[in-house]
């Protein structure tokens, strides 16, 4: 019989892959593209250069036609929220910005992204990107809820 270990989640947890930290907004070899446009404040997603599909930032393959083969395209940067949480209970550093709002946006191009939303939530309201420095200190896209005109 083995001995079972108590594991402190409190703390949260570094998930690793190898030696690469697979955390909030740390690139990996097929996210490079999508991370250096959010430096210059551009929303790009990759599109696939045999059918033009567009698929998210961590996709090796296109879902549609399983090409390797892809580029990065500035995206429009609009959608509707699909879905949304909002955190009233967070460690590190994100305990002192609860609560706050994170969500699943179906940007207008059919790639759903999950991100922090702020503004007054609700289920299919309009949503932009924006860039903002975040808790971690990491400039990050988020998504604003679009007020009425």
């Amino acid at each position: 019989m083995t001995e079972e270990t108590t594991i402190d989640w409190s703390t949260g947890m570094r998930l690793m892959a190898g030696d690469m930290f697979l955390g909030l907004y740390q690139p990996s070899p097929e996210t490079t593209g999508y991370w250096d446009g959010v430096r210059r404040h551009e929303f790009l997603l990759k599109h696939c250069l045999r059918c033009d599909g567009c698929h998210h930032p961590r996709r090796i393959l296109c879902p549609d036609c399983n090409e390797a083969v892809s580029a990065w395209k500035p995206a429009k940067g609009t959608g509707k929220l699909h879905s949304y949480s909002e955190v009233h209970r967070a460690t590190g550093v994100f305990a002192k910005s609860t609560p706050y709002t994170v969500g699943i946006v179906e940007l207008d191009e059919g790639v759903p992204l999950f991100a922090r939303i702020f503004g007054e939530p609700g289920i299919d309201v309009p949503v932009e990107v924006d860039f903002r420095v975040l808790e971690q200190g990491a400039l990050l896209p988020v998504f604003v809820v679009k007020t009425a005109p």
